[in-house]
């Protein structure tokens, strides 16, 4: 049985990887699945600090859920055997079991050669053809009979697959072959099982329930090749298809993990300190310690009631987490722009938005010169009408807004030019998904860009 993935977006941020593992866990006591928590992207500072604090394992790191060949493989045990077996042995292995295909390993496991029924019909057939003389059959029989594997195996021309290659490309090469069975190995050459055609039919999507996201450009890669079970979210409704019906809870309020520890506590289920720590933190990080025009009552409450059994102060706590969010004297210019970047279409126009929040914005004003060079050549490289970084001071509950592009026009029609030294001020701005987005995509409707 293979695991069902709870995982959040690219670029992770404390809120999606808190609630992967929040929501993980709840699923796991609720239904008594398999699950496992993944991220799409390694995770920041901010995050292992929470993480390493409250005693929680970071999630799975997955980059794509695309199918592989091991996704192929059968759950049950293939038999194998080594390089002394005789040929007599392994003629009673192979009738008593039924098998057409059996694998030879070295002690270690590793893949030596193969030995079909075939191979070895060939064999006997080809030896007793070059007599003429029948009363010399049992002797040439049990001439063969008494050989080793390991003279007779086929080690030439095999086709066999690595477990990390596509689906897709092993199919191409097993519809042009057409062998009973494929090895499988890893990188190190260990037998993993075979597959086959049948496989191929039988072949199920990996499970995935989405949290914090909703848009495919911030899924992780693959994401059109897995089967999406379940979405927990609090942004807009994206461009995410399904194969069927399925459980989509999105509220508009300031972090997922509101949503999920609303169902912890409307359950009444068991919530320790360090998961309280955990969901809290989701919450605190999401809303700006609860600065965020995104922040809701709801937030509030649910956030109130986890600090209780959590034993932490928000404030307090809020400080130390963001103290810890972007270590910025060993972060590149471009390292800063992309850890929390995400992509935005308006019709045939691509843009980007990235957040670098801090509880001291002037740190960052010397670098002001070579962000902005930065961003220019990231817009150029990965075509982007337009990048804004905003560089968001929690205490002081403002952005400066840093532009690049083409089209940068666009964004300083929306929020007005830009002041001497590169950035747009903007006091009391802190959410891009609520004070930028929709100020973006409203000028760009204007502009008949949508």
């Amino acid at each position: 049985m293979k695991p069902i993935m709870v995982i959040g977006h690219k670029n992770p941020d404390v809120d999606s990887v808190a609630a992967a593992i929040s929501y993980k866990i709840y699923k796991q006591t609720t239904d008594q699945g398999l699950y496992i928590a993944a991220a799409a992207g390694e995770i920041n500072e901010e995050t292992s600090f929470i993480l390493d604090y409250l005693d929680f394992e970071p999630p799975a790191l997955v980059r794509n859920v695309r199918n592989t060949v091991e996704d192929l493989l059968d759950d049950h045990d293939t038999i194998t055997v080594g390089t002394d077996m005789t040929l007599a042995e392994l003629g009673n292995l192979m009738r008593s079991n039924d098998l057409k295909t059996v694998p030879v390993l070295d002690p270690k496991g590793r893949l030596l050669g193969l030995i079909t029924i075939g191979d070895l019909a060939m064999i006997f057939m080809d030896n007793l053809a070059i007599t003429r003389d029948v009363s010399r059959a049992p002797e040439i029989l049990r001439e063969l009979l008494s050989r080793r594997v390991t003279e007779v195996m086929i080690t030439r021309d095999l086709v066999l697959f690595e477990k990390d290659e596509l689906v897709e490309e092993a199919r191409k090469q097993m519809l042009a072959t057409r062998y009973r069975n494929y090895p499988v190995v890893d990188e190190s050459n260990v037998f993993l099982g075979f597959i086959s055609r049948h496989n191929l039919l039988e072949m199920k999507r990996k499970q995935l329930i989405l949290v914090d996201h909703n848009e495919r450009k911030q899924a992780v890669d693959g994401v059109e090749e897995a089967e999406i079970l379940e979405i927990v979210d609090h942004h807009r409704v994206g461009d995410l298809q399904t194969i069927s019906p399925i459980y989509f809870h999105n509220e508009p309020v300031g972090s997922t993990c509101t949503l999920i520890a609303e169902k912890f506590l409307t359950d009444h289920m068991a919530l320790g300190a360090s998961l309280a720590g955990l969901l809290l933190s989701g919450i605190i990080s999401d809303t700006m310690i609860f600065k965020s025009p995104t922040t809701t009552a709801k937030d509030r409450n649910i956030a109130q009631q986890l600090q209780e059994i959590a034993g932490l102060d928000p404030l307090d706590w809020g400080k130390q987490i963001f103290s810890h969010a972007i270590n910025t004297e060993n972060q590149s210019d471009e390292e800063l722009i992309t850890s929390d970047l995400k992509e935005y279409n308006s019709g045939s126009l691509v843009f980007a938005i990235s957040q670098l929040e801090t509880i001291d914005a002037k740190r960052m004003a010397s670098r002001r010169g070579d962000l902005l060079k930065s961003l220019e050549e990231l817009a150029q490289r990965r075509g982007y009408a337009f990048v804004c970084l905003m560089v968001t001071d929690i205490l002081e509950e403002a952005t400066e807004l840093l532009i690049a592009g083409e089209k940068s026009h666009l964004v300083k029609s929306a929020f007005g030019p830009q002041e001497e030294g590169g950035g747009i001020f903007l006091k009391g701005v802190l959410s891009r998904k609520k004070q930028v987005v929709p100020v973006l995509y409203e000028a760009l409707t204007r502009q008949n860009f949508m």
